[in-house]
């Protein structure tokens, strides 16, 4: 198999020609000379978590934000960085495989070259186990011809995604060592990125040379927090499942009679459905993040979604289609609870087939009402994260079972006076992971890649790359590098997939704000979409043309740029130095005592750990 890895793939005209699209670069990153502007040190988000992450990261805790910038910028604190000698740099995918992938190691090996022809870019063929295993692949341009803007991970690999037990750890550090490597990038996900930062300590403290970089993709786009804004592969995925979805919507209006429940790929978080609801106004979404914030049983959203039919019937209107994130199971109170005992169970040794009798009164009694497929599903080994095998549980055939039976149940006894509900179901997972990148995932994964280099180049460890204001046109893009450690946070409490590491800093997965713009903008339309039938269909992926430069709409919506903020802050504060001079007058410097008294006691009682805006 690992004959296979880096051979030139057979193109299609379509792929032959996206195979030549050259990514842009945005105002900063272009050229040979980037100047860098070290900004404050980074703090933890979490105030009660902070002392325990500094703790657990001594080497690499603190450390500030770096502003990647155009040379001729007038910053006085930025350095250029005129030394760029040849450097050995590994790079391996880790995590489930999102479109985009690719660009990020073009993007990665353009800017290598570019500022030095003998610096070497080695991939790791399969993945982590490929790390530990020192399988290497030295990539050139002319490998990486057919997989440029090309979907999939199918040039190196990938197998599992974690770097994290002490035997692994140490394998990445023999192979770092064996190597020669100035760094190693990381591209990846949530449970990556983690390993990558405790990666970066661990080097750190034994004293080795090679920096870990970390590269944020995953199709789930729950990398999220103020750093990160969106994910490479997000946009793709949601746009090739949001035409899926509108297809079925214009069936269902055509045939008038079958109402559709599809399950969508994206782990515990929602962001995908909530996206794809957006983008293509189907009659309704169920996201895990409400379910989980009412509490609502399985009973509840059968009579919430039995209700929405019958009052559809009352309009004469017979069909509809209704999306459902695959981590809306976990979130289900009762479900999840049964799914502990399961799992306990399971832990122990307990077999499949002797499970059932080993549950507690009101777990068995719930496990025999739920149908017989979901039943030998929910038995299956949890993953390595404690969570259920969300893929595999068919979700959307329980909700449509449990609301034909109670349709039936109210045709039967009048209360229901509309046609028979017939339903059918579909699971959207792997068909978008292995698409053609989309226009704006082909230039973030490239632009990312670039940064990547210039985080090595500046000799930096445990750093994630970023891009900030991407709503925006790409010339207006922000590029910067963040401590992976400043994203961490420390759960002291938790449900589902993640319980177990309680305690520990880590990346989180970042759910679905019900309080922010995005959802606010779905509940404004909920009525309109359910009862309206206002399918959308954004078309197939568009790589030139209308539609070619959108961008997702929950990225669109929300105001998100931190970094920009960040920079505007501190050119309050500068300029605020060049006011308040000894030889001012003492006016202004009583008004500007007064104004900063205020407001560093307002950010004081903002930031205490009793404040409750303290994220968990």
């Amino acid at each position: 198999m690992d004959s296979d890895y880096g051979t030139a793939r057979e193109l299609s005209d379509l792929q032959k020609l996206r195979s030549h699209y050259q990514p842009e670069l945005p105002p900063c990153l272009q050229g040979t000379t980037v100047s860098v502007e070290f900004g404050d040190v980074t703090t933890a988000a979490d105030p009660l978590g902070a002392h325990t992450i500094s703790r657990s990261f001594p080497h690499t805790y603190g450390q500030p934000i770096a502003h990647f910038l155009r040379a001729s910028a007038k910053v006085p604190d930025a350095q250029i960085i005129t030394d760029h000698p040849a450097v050995r740099v590994g790079v391996v995918f880790c995590g489930r495989q999102s479109p985009g992938g690719h660009n990020v190691i073009w993007g990665l090996l353009d800017a290598l070259k570019v500022h030095n022809p003998k610096s070497t870019l080695l991939g790791f063929l399969g993945g982590s186990e490929g790390l530990f295993a020192q399988k290497t692949l030295e990539i050139t341009d002319q490998i990486l011809a057919t997989y440029k803007n090309q979907g999939g991970y199918d040039l190196l690999g990938r197998t599992k995604d974690q770097i994290r037990t002490t035997e692994q750890v140490n394998a990445s550090l023999k192979a770092c060592t064996t190597l020669k490597l100035d760094a190693l990038v990381i591209i990846g996900g949530v449970t990556s990125n983690t390993d990558a930062a405790q990666l970066a300590e661990t080097f750190a403290e034994r004293k080795c040379p090679t920096k870990v970089v970390g590269i944020p993709v995953t199709l789930n786009g729950d990398l999220k927090n103020q750093f990160v804004e969106t994910n490479v592969g997000f946009d793709t995925i949601c746009k090739v499942n949001s035409q899926l979805i509108s297809n079925v919507c214009t069936d269902a209006l055509s045939a008038e009679k079958y109402y559709y429940f599809i399950r969508l790929m994206g782990r515990k978080a929602s962001h995908v459905a909530l996206e794809c609801t957006l983008q293509s106004h189907p009659n309704m979404v169920i996201l895990a993040e409400e379910v989980a914030s009412s509490k609502l049983t399985l009973f509840d959203i059968t009579k919430q979604l039995c209700d929405a039919v019958q009052a559809r019937g009352e309009q004469d209107k017979h069909h509809g289609v209704i999306l459902l994130p695959e981590g809306l199971i976990e979130s289900i109170p009762e479900v999840y609870a049964l799914l502990q005992e399961i799992h306990g169970l399971i832990k122990v040794g307990v077999s499949a087939d002797n499970i059932s009798a080993q549950l507690s009164p009101w777990a068995s009694a719930l496990f025999e009402f739920l149908p017989p497929f979901i039943r030998k599903q929910l038995l299956l080994h949890p993953e390595s994260d404690d969570s259920a095998q969300l893929s595999q549980i068919e979700t959307e055939k329980l909700l449509a079972h449990l609301v034909e039976a109670e349709m039936n149940k109210r045709l039967k006894e009048g209360t229901y006076k509309g046609k028979k509900f017939n339903a059918i179901c579909h699971f959207f997972g792997y068909q978008a992971r292995g698409s053609l990148p989309s226009k704006f995932d082909c230039d973030y994964a490239y632009v990312l890649g670039h940064i990547g280099y210039h985080i090595i180049a500046a000799g930096l460890n445990g750093y994630m790359a970023t891009v900030t204001n991407l709503k925006n046109p790409l010339n207006k893009w922000r590029c910067a590098a963040a401590p992976i450690t400043a994203m961490l946070t420390v759960k002291r409490y938790g449900r589902g997939h993640g319980a177990s590491n309680l305690g520990k800093p880590a990346l989180h997965p970042a759910t679905v704000d019900l309080k922010g713009k995005a959802y606010e903008l779905l509940r404004q339309n909920a009525t309109k979409f359910l009862m309206d039938d206002v399918y959308r269909n954004p078309g197939p992926l568009q790589f030139d043309g209308p539609g070619a430069d959108a961008k997702p709409v929950t990225l669109c919506v929300e105001d998100q740029d931190y970094m920009g903020r960040i920079k505007k802050l501190q050119e309050y504060l500068d300029k605020v130095r060049s006011i308040v001079k000894p030889g001012c007058s003492p006016d202004v410097l009583k008004a500007a005592l007064c104004a900063m008294t205020s407001v560093t006691d307002i950010l004081s009682v903002m930031s205490s750990p009793s404040s409750g805006t303290t994220p968990f």
